[in-house]
């Protein structure tokens, strides 16, 4: 199940309440606000993520 990189919430595929694609990847949002902040700087978010492994 996909996690919203803003707040961390589990965000099942059809119930997403905004996606956004940045490189070739889409991410899901619980919200509108979450995607607005991702949308500012994505790095910011996907970064952190990328690192843990």
């Amino acid at each position: 199940m996909p996690t919203d990189p803003v707040c961390g919430m589990e965000v099942k595929h059809g119930q997403a309440q905004e996606t956004y694609i940045y490189k070739g990847k889409i991410f899901y949002f619980c919200s509108k606000t979450c995607k607005e902040e991702f949308e500012q700087s994505p790095p910011d978010f996907i970064e952190e993520k990328e690192e843990e492994f």
